[in-house]
């Protein structure tokens, strides 16, 4: 009996795996290296502005960043189920939607900067830095926008390199001007933020090729029904709440901790926060490959890969984070010169702060996780729930008493602050253990609904002839176990032996693994293909007699009641329906 195996799927993870590393590094390095720089070449007063306008950054990045997570993930789910019109006309409204907001920001960009950089900071001269850091990246926000969201599409459809070339070209671009506008001009942090959008918008000549390129599934519709982005709302809704979360988080820490510990208990945070992001430009790349490939199989109902999935990239993400850890740990002192911190009071401060907050990491990302992973199989009320108590409910209360236990010790407050973090995040992971031991009884983190729509049979087969024509005997076995008439099963046999054959000879050297999984269901059965050879559909197949001599998909289509194909992951997903319709009359006449 052959048994389903993890080598198709690890292979697609492994495909991934690179391209969303370079997104996830690429779209947090601008960021990170920006810190860096100010903090180099202007001071810490600059670097404290930049931090200050986080707030009015991630309001600009909610419509890419919400409706391009979301419209993918609900897009994947969409093609899963073969639904690739109606994918396509999520891709046009949520595009849309995402260029009009960006346009509305750089509308609003004269009249709305000084107010927010005033609200941000009390200091004059930094309030004015953080006004011209706003100002720019207002007026840039269509590109902003629109580049997220297309980054957030590209992975989910067959293209994390594309998605992964746009991100890196946009942060090379990034980095060049930085550097040439902080050093040689005057510009300032308006300098830092014009090289951030011009990275952006000059990265945009990678969507060429994905508009050119022949894997493409979904693209652009006329008149598509507006009421579709509630798709990309409804999934997207735990991106939201973390985009409004992290708002409420930087504001609120903001404040905190510039009122109870001054301008060098910030400079500390944002040296914590930083570190931050680069563990999650290592991580947070791993767990991205989630939302890439679980919606998928979560609309395949292909439930075994789904779990390969989640343990393949959390046991990756450990091994980072774990890495992660020893390094700033070891060098700490180092890592604060890197973001321009020389005096030694305050480097002293910031090292023995930076380790405590290094505890907090290990749960950090098993939240992120969680959240990234519900949000794929549309349990979107959990990941939103995790998302509110991670980034608001627990963190802001536990900053603020930290900071207050800290000083009333006879400290600074910033060590108390550092270990809060560490606190929040196991509240967290808590928080969300009880709720699900509460809803979902006897479940385990999976919560993965039961085949309860019929029996199922999950193969995998060595991409031999030798190996395929074994499998026709093992679905003829399993169809009599659960009562399906032999000519039905029959027909589920010989689709089976034709499509593996079909992949095998003509495949490419790609395959080397075929899974193959056959459902019975009360009155249809479904036997579901997949491979990663090269791109065939045999629905639009049509015997020519020439490259492709294949009379047995035509023979396959008159057997079945209809054939599905989609080129989802960047494998072959062929799925061939039978009716049941013989049980079905022998049932009436007994």
């Amino acid at each position: 009996m052959h048994q389903r195996n993890e080598r198709l799927i690890n292979a697609k993870i492994n495909q991934y795996l690179f391209p969303g590393i370079m997104m996830a590094l690429s779209l947090q390095l601008g960021n990170i290296l920006d810190t860096i720089m100010v903090g180099n070449f202007l001071g810490t007063d600059a670097m404290t502005a930049v931090s200050l306008s986080m707030p009015v950054e991630t309001i600009l990045q909610i419509p890419g960043y919400c409706l391009g997570t979301g419209g993918a993930i609900a897009a994947g789910v969409m093609l899963g189920r073969r639904e690739r019109k109606k994918a396509s006309e999520l891709f046009t409204v949520t595009f849309v939607v995402t260029f009009l907001a960006g346009l509305l920001f750089s509308l609003l960009a004269f009249l709305a900067a000084d107010p927010l950089a005033r609200l941000l900071a009390s200091k004059a001269g930094v309030a004015q830095l953080t006004r011209d850091y706003i100002l720019v990246s207002m007026l840039g926000a269509p590109f902003i926008g629109i580049g997220l969201l297309m980054s957030s599409y590209l992975g989910a459809e067959n293209h994390p390199q594309l998605a992964s070339a746009y991100l890196i070209i946009s942060n090379v671009i990034n980095l060049i001007l930085d550097f040439i506008f902080l050093k040689y001009t005057s510009m300032g942090t308006m300098g830092a933020a014009l090289s951030t959008v011009l990275g952006f918008a000059v990265g945009m000549v990678v969507f060429v090729a994905y508009i050119r390129s022949p894997k493409r599934m979904i693209g652009f519709v006329r008149s598509p029904s507006v009421s579709i982005i509630k798709e990309a709302l409804v999934t997207g809704m735990p991106i939201f709440v973390f985009m409004a979360m992290s708002f409420v988080k930087s504001l609120g820490l903001n404040t905190i901790i510039v009122s109870l510990t001054g301008q060098a208990g910030m400079a500390i945070y944002t040296v914590c926060d930083n570190i931050l992001m680069i563990v999650e430009m290592l991580s947070g790349g791993i767990i991205g490959i989630i939302p890439n490939m679980a919606g998928i199989l979560y609309g395949e109902k292909d439930y075994y890969g789904i779990r390969v999935l989640c343990k393949k990239t959390l046991q990756y993400s450990f091994w980072v984070v774990s890495a992660a850890f020893l390094a700033v740990m070891v060098f700490t002192p180092q890592v604060t010169r890197l973001f321009g911190i020389t005096e030694p009071a305050l480097q002293g401060e910031m090292s023995a702060a930076l380790r405590l907050f290094l505890f907090s990491l290990p749960v950090y990302l098993w939240n992120k996780f969680l959240i990234s992973y519900y949000e794929s199989i549309e349990e979107t009320a959990q990941a939103s729930l995790l998302t509110f108590l991670q980034n608001c409910f627990y963190v802001l209360p536990a900053a603020f008493a930290g900071i207050y236990i800290s000083q009333a010790l006879g400290g600074t407050g910033v060590n108390g602050l550092a270990l809060s973090f560490a606190c929040a995040e196991a509240l967290t992971a808590l928080t969300a253990y009880l709720y699900r031991k509460i809803k979902y009884k006897g479940c385990d983190f999976y919560i993965l609904p039961k085949d309860n729509e019929g029996t199922s049979l999950d193969l995998s087969v060595a991409a031999t002839l030798e190996e395929a024509v074994k499998i026709p005997q093992e679905l003829v076995n399993f169809c009599r176990e659960q009562g399906v008439p032999m000519r039905t099963a029959n027909f589920a046999a010989v689709a089976a032996e034709e499509m593996m054959a079909n992949s095998i000879r003509y495949g490419g050297k790609s395959v080397h693994w075929i899974d193959i999984n056959l459902v019975v269901e009360e009155e249809e059965m479904r036997l579901r293909i997949r491979d990663n050879g090269i791109p065939f559909n045999p629905v639009e197949y049509r015997f020519d007699s020439g490259e492709y001599e294949i009379h047995g998909i035509e023979l396959v289509k008159r057997m079945s009641s209809h054939v599905d194909y989609m080129r989802t992951m960047d494998m072959n997903n062929t799925i061939i329906a039978f009716q049941r319709q013989e049980e079905k009359d022998g049932k009436q006449k007994r």
